[in-house]
């Protein structure tokens, strides 16, 4: 066991998710959808049709040197590249992710850029520095320049692909940006995660994990990510729907965009490694993501079902009042 608790050949990776809704009218298709993540020219974007359709952009470097938190007070240089890439789920969830693994520099000083980029996705730090509070302390931080700041990066992306002209930027419905901070410790003694609400639209997540190599990590935190937006996401709509209101028709109507663009998307751990999904069911036990979101899927449907009953009451009345006013005749001069 290493000094802050790591374990012996652990790397801390740090990595930011953002999530949105793209901001298209309509599910963009598979095809186009790898037209808008073609962000590296030359370069292959990944797509996938099965269980929904799913396009991920190359990865793209970013170099940096800049400052890391190293505790509540503290911080150290760390300079190297910083990994990013989008994700388009079912055409209609957009996720641009940057991550990095923080390693300590053998060095102490800056080096040639050729020497970083043959390190992709790594920082080096010089200085001293414990593991356990970089990571806190990151997690923790308002970053600002000069300390990096992966959001930042992760929001060029996402600006890149938003600006594109496959996008009509006419949104289905309103949503928010959630952000998701994570730390994950790769080759600790034991599997643990720790997944914390920190605001409305900010939350952070802490992996230790035994075996599991950085891109499993990575998939892991997008696929939390998108499920949180999604549920996030739904939790609103119903909250602004007001199903207690007095126009049950007006709630219907706030409704649909739930149906229509946002129920098919929820497969959790769908596409992750089958070793990786074991932090699911972790997630599960603690957080109840599957049990709130079963929840809130049963009340829109319960509400939908009953909006449809009430209009067809009202049809079937108005129906009856036309059959009365037809026996009765012409009415009298």
């Amino acid at each position: 066991m290493s000094p802050d608790g790591s374990g012996h050949g652990a790397m801390l990776v740090l990595g930011e998710v953002l999530t949105s809704l793209l901001p298209s009218s309509t599910a963009l298709p598979a095809d186009a959808g790898q037209r808008l993540l073609a962000l590296t020219s030359g370069a292959q974007v990944l797509r996938s049709d099965r269980p929904m359709s799913y396009v991920v952009s190359p990865d793209r470097l970013t170099g940096v040197d800049c400052q890391v938190p190293t505790g509540p007070h503290g911080s150290a240089r760390a300079i190297g590249t910083v990994t990013t890439r989008a994700v388009l789920t079912g055409g209609h969830v957009l996720q641009t992710s940057a991550r990095t693994a923080a390693t300590r520099s053998p060095h102490g000083r800056r080096l040639p850029w050729s020497y970083y980029l043959a390190r992709p996705s790594t920082v080096e730090v010089v200085g001293k520095y414990r593991e356990r509070a970089l990571a806190d302390a990151f997690l923790d931080s308002r970053p600002a320049p000069p300390m990096l700041n992966l959001a930042a990066i992760a929001g060029h992306t996402a600006d890149r692909v938003r600006a594109s002209s496959l996008v009509d930027s006419r949104v289905p419905f309103r949503s928010r940006q959630t952000t998701v901070r994570w730390v994950a410790t790769l080759g600790a003694e034991e599997d643990a995660l720790t997944f914390t609400v920190e605001g409305a639209d900010h939350r952070t997540v802490r992996i230790q994990s035994r075996g599991e190599e950085p891109a499993a990590i990575v998939a892991l935190c997008e696929d939390l990510a998108m499920h949180d937006w999604l549920l996030t996401t739904l939790t609103g709509l119903v909250t602004r729907a007001a199903l207690t209101g007095p126009k049950p028709s007006v709630a219907a109507d706030r409704l649909r965009p739930a149906v229509d663009h946002l129920l098919h998307l929820w497969m959790p751990g769908a596409r992750l490694e089958v070793q990786t999904r074991r932090f699911w069911e972790q997630m599960e036990q603690r957080a109840g993501f599957g049990r709130q979101w079963a929840a809130s899927v049963q009340r829109i449907r319960d509400h939908l079902a009953l909006s449809t009953l009430r209009e067809l009451g009202t049809l079937r009345d108005l129906g009856m009042l036309r059959d009365l006013g037809s026996l009765a005749g012409p009415a009298a001069s």
